[in-house]
């Protein structure tokens, strides 16, 4: 029987080592399928997430990654904290190419752009759509944190490994990729809600 997903605000602490206090946050912004489901289903961009769990992280009063899936067991393995307030500025969904090259699309939250890639460009694994495991997101927190040296897995030391979090946003490259899927600099998934009448500017939309 499926557990029942935590509420947005639920908040865990999880460890980085072993070092006494070295620990990282991690907050629920949504669920997907209660909190982003319209007429009780997800649209299509957010189907692969159905069963994972939007959140940030943040270390000390830094966030580090402002919008990350992951797996529920990351929840299930943290110890808990007290839950804070989630506002509708925390939603950061983060940017993932799905498909093949010559069929890819830039999917951020609801909104979907087709990218005419021709097979050139080669888009790493890492913007690819994949919830992260717990001993995943610990590394990437602290590859974020400039901790790479201590990671000890030779995949997250890699000199050419250009973003340790899905969002391709965050790539070196990805401003063309932007460009090529016409989205204006500095949008924000609200704004993008607004000018594709998706999430909850449809909701807005059709009660007018």
């Amino acid at each position: 029987m499926r557990r029942p997903d935590p509420l947005p605000g639920t908040r865990v602490r999880i460890a980085l080592s072993d070092a006494p206090g070295d620990s990282a946050e991690v907050r629920v912004i949504a669920a997907p399928r209660r909190d982003m489901a319209r007429a009780g289903a997800l649209s299509r961009p957010l189907q692969p997430f159905a069963d994972a769990l939007l959140v940030d992280v943040r270390v000390g009063e830094q966030v580090l990654l402002p919008g990350a899936w992951v797996q529920p067991e990351v929840l299930e393995r943290g110890t808990p904290l007290a839950p804070t307030t989630v506002t509708a500025a925390d939603l950061r969904p983060p940017a993932v190419i799905a498909g093949p090259a010559e069929d890819a699309a830039l999917h951020w939250g609801e909104t979907v752009w087709p990218l005419d890639l021709g097979g050139v460009v080669s888009i790493p694994e890492a913007a690819r759509a994949d919830p992260h495991p717990l001993s995943r997101l610990r590394r990437l927190v602290m590859v974020a944190a400039g901790r790479r040296d201590e990671v000890g897995l030779t995949l997250w030391r890699s000199e050419d490994f250009e973003i340790p979090w899905q969002d391709v946003r965050l790539l070196p490259r990805a401003t063309s990729w932007f460009e090529l899927a016409q989205v204006p600099a500095g949008m924000r998934y609200a704004d993008a809600e607004r000018a594709q009448a998706v999430g909850r500017a449809r909701t807005r939309r059709s009660a007018l």
